[in-house]
């Protein structure tokens, strides 16, 4: 330790905190390898941030070394080492987001950065290099700003997406101040270098700040989309895409509370209707067992596709459990329920599904319930939706029945 503190006393605050930025992209280079084996499906994008991290750490470390022993090509090179990070950075960003690779502009960056750091091993053009090279990396920080900015409000659906950007935005306004120094008082910027400083001691420290918490804005990135899919896995049916029962069961307790509120005298009526629907495959297990499960999966997301799209917006449909289906109907009356019922089964009926064998014909059977006011229940509502279902299949299949409300309007009264 002794020697370690020796050996750190020779070089100035500034490079000290330079090492530091760099220790910390030394870090975190293997966390993002580890990231890119635990998540197959963020491998492109972790990747890349591991190259950055590296290449980060290695670009810094040059850059230091240079600074401490006078070594222009090593300061060369590790100016273009930390150019290539962000590029690397920034095609980890477009791997994330799926947007398209500038591949031809980062070419471009990457050879004016290489040819102005071999000019400026000879003094003269010092200021040219930073001038240049602090405006494109300047532009490339603040591109992925806008990348990231847009995305987060798009896609993540994230309150403070301005917030995932603003690391970037920071690294981008240091360096875009840097550059217009450079531009206006080459001199100054110029003996800062020569001073082995990074236009100062405070701009070093703000580096190390922008370098933890842009790290901290791709982990949030990464955070952020996992979660999402950890939410939506718990909501939705992984084969078919639709609601599962759960989600479907927060939906229609939220329209009971709906219809409830508005069932009061003098409400308009069918505002305080709802209606649900009951959907099964006809012979289901006949198809998997004479077609194979690969075939009942597919005759499954057909059939969810079918009736998906017939649906209106404010319709919702889930995938009950096994081969049954349940659409909630908010402000229907059983009669549009049932002309709708009739239609999903013409649909299913006309549009066979393809099959590697050729065209399989599927029918379907719909049980058709509405709520009949304040005094039902949601249990009540969908034992009605699944006994009109059964009488369908009992009646024939590929068929509509609708819950007679005679008497099970007395029997959910005496209920």
């Amino acid at each position: 330790m002794d020697l370690l503190a020796l050996q750190l006393a020779a070089f100035s605050t500034a490079e000290v905190v330079l090492l530091l930025v760099a220790l910390q992209y030394a870090v975190l280079a293997p966390a993002w390898v580890a990231a890119a084996v635990v998540l197959p499906g963020e491998r492109r994008a972790t990747g890349w941030w591991a190259a950055y991290a590296s290449a980060s750490a290695l670009g810094l470390l040059m850059i230091v070394l240079a600074m401490h022993h006078g070594h222009p090509p090593l300061r060369a090179a590790g100016n273009v080492a930390v150019v290539a990070a962000t590029l690397a950075l920034q095609r980890g960003l477009w791997a994330y987001t799926g947007q398209r690779a500038w591949t031809g502009v980062q070419v471009l960056v990457l050879a004016i950065t290489a040819v102005l750091a071999w000019l400026a091993m000879d003094a003269a053009w010092v200021w040219l290099r930073i001038t240049v090279v602090s405006a494109l990396w300047a532009g490339l920080y603040l591109w992925s700003a806008v990348d990231v900015f847009r995305h987060v409000r798009q896609h993540l659906q994230r309150r403070w997406s301005g917030l995932y950007a603003s690391p970037m935005l920071l690294a981008g306004a240091m360096l875009a101040l840097r550059s217009v120094r450079a531009l206006l008082s080459p001199e100054t910027v110029m003996a800062e270098v020569e001073q082995n400083t990074v236009l100062n001691l405070g701009s070093s420290a703000t580096g190390l700040v922008a370098a933890l918490l842009l790290q901290m804005m791709l982990v949030g990135l990464l955070v952020s989309r996992l979660v999402g899919r950890l939410a939506r896995l718990s909501r939705y049916d992984p084969l078919t895409g639709l609601l599962n029962r759960r989600a479907m069961d927060e939906l229609l307790a939220q329209e009971e509370q709906r219809v409830r509120r508005l069932a009061v005298p003098g409400a308009a009526r069918g505002a305080a209707r709802m209606a649900v629907l009951m959907i099964d495959i006809d012979h289901f297990k006949r198809l998997n067992d004479g077609h194979g499960h690969a075939v009942g999966d597919r005759a499954l997301l057909h059939l969810a596709a079918l009736m998906a799209s017939k649906l209106r917006d404010i319709d919702h449909l889930a995938r009950w459990g096994g081969e049954e289906f349940l659409a909630l109907l908010p402000a229907t009356s059983a009669a549009e329920a049932q002309a709708l019922a009739e239609r999903l089964c013409e649909r299913v009926r006309s549009l066979p599904l393809a099959t590697d064998g050729g065209r399989l014909t599927l029918t379907a059977s719909i049980g058709v319930a509405e709520w009949l006011g304040p005094h039902d229940s949601l249990h009540a509502l969908i034992g009605r939706a699944d006994a009109a279902l059964y009488a369908a299949k009992r009646d024939g299949r590929d068929r509509v029945h609708l819950a007679p409300v005679t008497h099970t309007l007395a029997a959910v009264k005496s209920a």
